[in-house]
């Protein structure tokens, strides 16, 4: 857990338009239907717009042929001119038809896709975690797969839309000739026979696909985070050849997706193109009996060839669904994780003590065989060392609530950790870890990013030396820190992180290793100042650092036996 998820939580009033928690559906096809039925009125505005537009277009051929017998029979310039009027009107319906139904459409599509990627990060932020997945898969699942969903919006509109064109184009073939409506109603459901046996293979290879690409993503933000290191050592080679395998697996994969889809695809293209070579023998048949007339012919024949539009659009719907059903799956994946801790109920948690408070472990079982049992005084500094790294990491983690203890309890202010509501005791415990991560901004937005008061980080940033950081950054605290803080050197991005958990002033503080990167004698000098700082409030120092330890007022060694540091104080017993 990074510092800033540990700030102070906002007033209710500040909180009234976050993301209300829901259960996520059961399966990813419910999640998928239920994301589109959130908009369902543009999809509706869309599908009746589309079906307007369709009909326009079935209607052309009907017309044409019309006004072609009309000429022939009639052959004078009046009947001729309303026809053609006729027509016209109708291209200028379809026209705007098409305009507004893509406008909702569209509107549609963005819609489930920004409530999908909406739901995701509620998912990630929420207090009581649970969601392990590196970043650069998350981001492949809030971005390519919520587009999937997103994009099967418009899908849906306009099949919805086919699929009425479709049955009024038979309708109107029933009327010319029974025969080619039969033909027509054959050919589809052939179609759909045949999509529905394909569409197995291609979510398989749509699944692996997305799986194959995040991890690409992954890789390629891990690379790019540590060049600095992978350049100092040497390993370049090694590492480009990584990616390089893992690069060529996903475009594998890439193409054995494109491979199942084009395989749909070009099923569809045959099965309408032997329909449509079934239609002109009938029809040119029916014709040469004398049972259809030449405007009858003409319009029967295009409208024969229109149907192969909405009979294409059903036939690629099925594999938008499957894409989509895919990508929803791998979004359900996370929505359903469960969490790491159990959230108290606002109603029944006990409310964070308001004076300083002690800390009290009770049997709580640590990697490597530790155990911590004792009591931490209120308002003391007490260091904590650990001789297997996981147990220090496990401690620290435990202290955050990230996890909670298989065996043991640990009480804060006499309270159970677990009964605490889960912000207010991250705003009473402030956790900072040891990787000293930094939000994207500069170190000005970094050093506030917990608190507001000029007095406190003024104080923070001289207890920890961020003060000289600043001093030497070219813009002062409008110095840009990067991504993660990776425009400063490990020592500075250090001592911002522990400027900003100290200014926050917490009743409760736990730092692990908070100055690895800094130097000794800067070391020794901000251990000094941060035990002046911390004075009548508890502090937990998890580390190995002498400089560290020697200002303690109580140090335990878990894995060790205990050793007495400071003045006039007793250790922790194990």
């Amino acid at each position: 857990m990074t510092a800033p998820a540990s700030a102070p939580p906002r007033p209710p009033a500040a909180r009234r338009g976050a993301p209300t928690r829901t259960v996520p559906p059961a399966t990813p096809r419910a999640l998928l239907w239920r994301s589109l039925s959130g908009r369902r009125r543009d999809l509706a505005l869309a599908s009746l717009l589309f079906t307007t537009h369709q009909c326009g277009e079935a209607l052309v051929p009907v017309i044409v042929g019309s006004t072609v017998g009309t000429a022939v029979q009639k052959g004078t310039p009046g009947p001729l001119v309303g026809q053609l009027a006729l027509l016209a009107g109708d291209f200028l319906l379809l026209s705007m038809s098409y305009r507004f139904g893509a406008r909702a459409s569209a509107r549609a599509g963005q819609h489930t896709e920004h409530l999908l990627r909406l739901a995701l990060t509620e998912r990630v932020l929420r207090p009581a975690g649970g969601v392990r997945l590196p970043p650069g898969d998350l981001l492949s699942r809030a971005s390519a797969d919520t587009y999937r969903v997103g994009a099967f919006a418009g899908t849906v509109a306009s099949t919805v839309a086919a699929v009425i064109v479709l049955l009024g184009s038979v309708l109107l073939l029933a009327r010319i000739s029974p025969g080619l409506a039969v033909l027509v109603v054959t050919g589809t459901i052939v179609l759909l026979a045949v999509q529905k046996g394909l569409a197995r293979a291609l979510r398989r290879t749509s699944t692996a696909e997305q799986a194959h690409q995040a991890r690409a993503t992954e890789l390629a933000e891990n690379l790019v985070r540590g060049l600095r290191v992978l350049k100092g050592i040497g390993a370049e080679p090694a590492v480009t050849a990584d990616y390089a395998w893992v690069s060529q697996n996903a475009v594998r994969a890439a193409r054995r997706a494109a491979r199942a889809e084009a395989t749909l695809l070009s099923a569809g293209t045959l099965s309408t193109g032997l329909y449509l070579t079934a239609t002109v023998g009938l029809g040119g048949r029916l014709a040469l009996e004398g049972r259809l007339s030449l405007g009858e012919l003409i319009a029967a024949l295009g409208l024969a060839q229109f149907v192969i539009g909405p009979m294409r659009v059903v036939s690629r719907a099925h594999a938008a669904h499957t894409r989509a059903l895919a990508s929803a799956a791998r979004v359900h994946a996370v929505l359903d994780t469960p969490p790491a801790v159990t959230e108290t109920a606002a109603e029944d948690a006990a409310p964070f003590p308001s004076v300083p408070v002690g800390i009290e472990f009770r049997d709580v079982r640590l990697p490597g065989g530790a155990t911590a049992e004792g009591t931490v005084a209120a308002g003391s500094l007490t260091g904590v060392v650990c001789d297997d790294p996981a147990a220090a990491t496990a401690l620290v983690q435990l202290m955050a609530r990230e996890t909670d203890p298989a065996d043991g309890r640990i009480l804060v202010g006499g309270t159970d950790l677990t009964e605490l509501p889960l912000e207010s005791l991250r705003a009473g415990v402030l956790v900072s870890p040891h990787e000293a991560v930094l939000q994207p901004g500069t170190i000005g937005t970094n050093l506030a990013a917990l608190t507001e008061d000029a007095a406190a980080l003024a104080a923070a940033a001289r207890a920890s030396f961020a003060d000289q950081v600043v001093a030497a950054a070219p813009l002062g605290t409008e110095t840009p820190v990067g991504d993660r803080g990776e425009l400063l050197s490990g020592g500075q991005r250090q001592r911002v992180a522990l400027a900003r958990a100290l200014a926050a002033r917490p009743a409760v503080l736990v730092l692990h290793d908070p100055t690895t990167a800094v130097d000794a004698v800067t070391e020794d000098a901000i251990a000094e100042r941060v035990r002046r700082a911390r004075t009548g409030h508890t502090t937990l120092v998890v580390t190995n650092s002498p400089a560290w330890l020697a200002r303690c007022d109580q140090v335990v060694h878990l894995g060790g036996a205990a050793e007495h540091t400071g003045p006039g104080s007793a250790a922790v017993p194990r």
